[in-house]
């Protein structure tokens, strides 16, 4: 006996063919009652997320900061916005904005740099987790990837890993090769 998911137009052409060669076939529904209404598991909430690529948005320009962490996302959130915070005393002049822009890495976080630098508020309610990934080497390169497809972007560079100036996207053949070779070579190494 075969079973075959029901597709109009598709499934009776295969039945008949079957019933040539006399095999017996079944019919099931593609969507049942049953998917549409169970679902067993409740959503997680972006804060409670481990090992995660993500987003904060300004709500004054269309920048984006895309970061990544193995630790929940709410944590790395609220670190994100403590420093901010902290440094929210220190809106610059034009003037002092020019000099900062000429010293590298002014504060731990391109979020803050950007907050106090361009006079900006960030979006902190709009801020999610755009991806997931368990191990921390490709976790990397896909904030990289997400970085490099996001613009403008807050981000001073493509952090952890850098991406060849071919790559593309994510579903770019030159990065799959890339991860592969990155994820043998770091096996070999351990």
């Amino acid at each position: 006996m075969v079973t075959l998911p029901y597709v109009k137009g598709v499934t009776e052409p295969l039945e008949r063919l079957f019933r040539k060669y006399n095999i017996t076939t079944a019919v099931k529904p593609k969507t049942t009652l049953r998917g549409l209404l169970v679902h067993p598991k409740d959503k997680l909430d972006d804060t409670v997320k481990t090992d995660c690529v993500y987003k904060i948005p300004c709500k004054t320009c269309k920048k984006v900061y895309i970061g990544e962490t193995g630790r929940t996302f709410g944590v790395r959130l609220e670190e994100h916005r403590k420093e901010a915070e902290n440094m929210g005393g220190a809106i610059y002049t034009r003037a002092q904005r020019r000099e900062a822009e000429k010293e590298e890495n002014l504060n731990r976080s391109a979020v803050t740099d950007h907050t106090t630098r361009d006079n900006c508020v960030i979006d902190w309610e709009g801020a999610k987790v755009i991806d997931r990934e368990d191990n921390r080497r490709t976790r990397w390169i896909k904030e990289a990837i997400w970085i490099r497809k996001s613009t403008p972007v807050m981000n001073r560079d493509e952090r952890d890993y850098t991406l060849s100036h071919v790559c593309a996207g994510p579903n770019s053949c030159h990065c799959n090769a890339t991860r592969r070779h990155h994820a043998a070579r770091s096996d070999s190494l351990q």
